[in-house]
């Protein structure tokens, strides 16, 4: 098989690091039953393999074992199918109701968010208490992640922090990239007129090293006035949407390939 052309995306397979050594792989589980069971592979094929941590192989299968287990070796390394190396996206979205929050991970993961930050508001729907719970829905979100890494190519997958209170992260943030918060309050305000020269600005401070942007977008109820004002206290640069007023996730997707566009990663 040859080695797929670069920017093409192909069927991949995730493997986790420990998994490789010495130019070998052994593959368990979900992505093995998928490879033997499903698409029916044989020894001397070939696979595409990436594994989250910005590697990615062709391989070849030598023997699929009785238990399912799938083994092989590693024949090259493939160009990467990546967001742009200069940016890093991190979104601070307000944590949504499931099937949104879901939406937000799988399109961020295929957009080229860096990484993923769940954020707790006064005006957060759902609020996680519980240990436990909390867990639950990080193995889940964490399996989202992955399958949107595999379907759209990319070979290191985004970070998934813990949920945090709106006050502690934009706090964090103070003096680390440029912090910017979408709000409602600006309707009317495009993107193009509220951001473009402050993400041309920290490009060019950046003189060719990784642009950081925090991108904070708020729940289903927005942020409120006090978190607008402690956000632009802080430093972060405030800004509109257009006219239309956006669902949360559809509000994270838009900036994120504002930002995206504006700094040349899209």
């Amino acid at each position: 098989m040859p080695t797929p052309t670069a920017g093409l995306v192909c069927q991949q397979f995730f493997i986790s690091p420990e998994a490789v050594h010495d130019g070998k792989f052994r593959l368990t589980g979900p992505e093995a039953f998928h490879i033997a069971k499903v698409l029916r592979k044989k020894a001397g094929d070939s696979l595409v393999l990436f594994d989250g941590k910005g590697g990615r192989f062709e391989a070849m299968i030598k023997t699929i074992h009785p238990e399912g287990d799938v083994s092989g070796e590693l024949t090259s390394t493939l160009t990467q199918i990546e967001g742009h190396p200069a940016v890093s996206l991190r979104l601070y979205a307000g944590l949504l109701k499931a099937a949104g929050w879901e939406t937000v991970l799988q399109k961020g993961t295929e957009l080229g968010v860096s990484s993923f930050h769940p954020v707790l508001t006064p005006r957060t729907v759902v609020l996680l208490h519980e240990a436990g719970r909390i867990e639950a829905k990080r193995e889940r979100w964490g399996k989202i992640l992955l399958a949107a890494a595999k379907q759209c190519g990319r070979a290191k997958l985004p970070e998934l922090e813990a949920p945090a209170q709106f006050r502690d992260a934009i706090k964090a943030c103070e003096g680390q990239g440029l912090s910017i918060l979408a709000w409602e309050g600006l309707s009317g305000a495009t993107a193009a007129e509220s951001l473009r020269g402050f993400l041309r600005e920290a490009m060019a401070a950046a003189g060719g090293k990784p642009v950081r942007v925090n991108l904070f977008i708020g729940p289903e109820g927005g942020f409120t006035e006090e978190e607008v004002e402690l956000a632009e206290s802080l430093g972060a640069v405030v800004f509109g949407l257009g006219r239309q007023t956006l669902r949360a996730e559809t509000a994270s997707m838009a900036a994120a390939a504002v930002v995206l566009y504006e700094l040349g990663a899209l």
